[in-house]
């Protein structure tokens, strides 16, 4: 194996190990020569990946990526990009690299890691991110207001690149992007593990609220037994439930909840889909399954699509998937939305996606991919 995608699998598992980090399938990694990239496959979890789970790539066609003109139609755009993405494919062709590889390219550093962090997040998904960002990090990283993930980031994160370049005569080897994460790169992984420990330490320092305990209690009510009967489309279906310090703060009443009840970052919506769904306590478990039975028959009417978190009035949390596997991904997931709705309190308050940001993820055929191989 090539001595620096030996080194590129080492700081993957590094970080993907660590929940604080990444969850779930989220994150993506590249090591980079003169003649080729390689980058985490789509779906391919961080914390277990090998040399298999990394997709070889031309750099010489990816360049070419950035220099084409593409559909204005961002669903047809995205589409006419991805194909681009696999003629760029040295090996294997069968798996599909990152959307975020252009990206990767663009930043020169040999390695690049993208994660999302819980307590960057809770800076990043605050309505004072920018500005906390600033005063932090200052001249030291650059950061990006949210823009819809593929083509059009490139394209931001490119022009930012370019103007903090000539400003400072150097990279920034820190990106961050509001409502999504932080890329750090580094012509060492050494230096990759300094630059983050450097972050989480400044962030950390301005953590005036600390996190409320997080050691889950499986919920053992009785609807958890019966909630794959709630609705025709949860057949077959799975749920578990958990209680904590912290789901307790959110579960109180509507308006707790207010502050967890739409996703935060692309990932949130690939796992848990972007909008939660709230159940208020009734007199006995009869009651409680009809209203449950009823709010969820209207947040399909609403939405389109079944819940796949429900947060139960001084209760708790439950999630529903197609495996024991897939709602346990998603209680992962969503309790790291409860962490970084906490921290933005830091920060000024929650900040979460809009409609026409998560209608984009929602329909894009690349996240619905992702949503597919993690669930396999």
């Amino acid at each position: 194996m090539d001595n620096g995608l030996k080194q590129l699998v080492e700081v993957s598992r590094l970080f993907g190990s660590d929940p604080s980090f990444v969850i779930a399938g989220g994150g993506n990694t590249s090591y980079k020569n003169e003649e080729k990239i390689w980058i985490k496959a789509s779906g391919i979890s961080l914390a277990t990946i090998d040399e298999n789970g990394f997709v070889s790539l031309s750099r010489e066609k990816l360049k070419l990526i950035s220099q084409k003109n593409y559909s204005n139609d961002p669903l047809l755009r995205e589409n006419e990009v991805k194909a681009d993405l696999h003629e760029a494919i040295v090996a294997p062709k069968e798996l599909r690299p990152s959307v975020e590889t252009s990206l990767h390219e663009l930043i020169s550093y040999r390695y690049v890691v993208h994660t999302h962090p819980t307590i960057v997040n809770g800076m990043m998904c605050s309505l004072e991110a920018e500005k906390t960002c600033k005063v932090m990090f200052g001249e030291r990283a650059l950061f990006v207001p949210y823009t819809d993930p593929g083509y059009i980031l490139f394209k931001v994160v490119a022009e930012g690149i370019s103007r903090y370049t000539a400003k400072h005569g150097l990279e920034p080897s820190i990106i961050f992007l509001e409502n999504h994460g932080v890329f750090v790169g580094a012509d060492t992984t050494e230096k990759i593990e300094t630059i983050y420990a450097e972050i989480m330490t400044t962030i950390g320092g301005r953590l005036s609220l600390q996190l409320p305990g997080t050691e889950t209690t499986m919920l053992k009510s009785e609807i958890i037994a019966c909630v794959e009967s709630l609705h025709p489309g949860y057949a077959g279906f799975k749920a578990l439930g958990i209680k904590s310090e912290l789901t307790d703060l959110y579960v109180v009443d509507e308006i707790s909840f207010s502050k967890a009840k739409k996703s935060f970052t692309p990932d949130d919506i690939v796992y848990c889909k972007a909008h939660y769904l709230y159940i208020p306590a009734q007199e006995n478990v009869t009651d409680l399954l009809t209203k449950t039975t009823e709010k969820i028959a209207d947040y399909f009417d609403k939405y389109g699509y079944l819940p796949k978190v429900l947060a139960l009035q001084e209760q708790g949390i439950i999630a529903i998937e197609e495996s024991l596997k897939s709602a346990q991904n998603v209680l992962d997931v969503y309790e790291n939305i409860l962490k970084i709705s906490f921290y933005s309190e830091n920060f000024g308050g929650p900040k979460f996606m809009n409609d026409e940001q998560i209608a984009f993820i929602d329909n894009w055929e690349v996240e619905n991919y992702r949503r597919k191989i993690a669930k396999s």
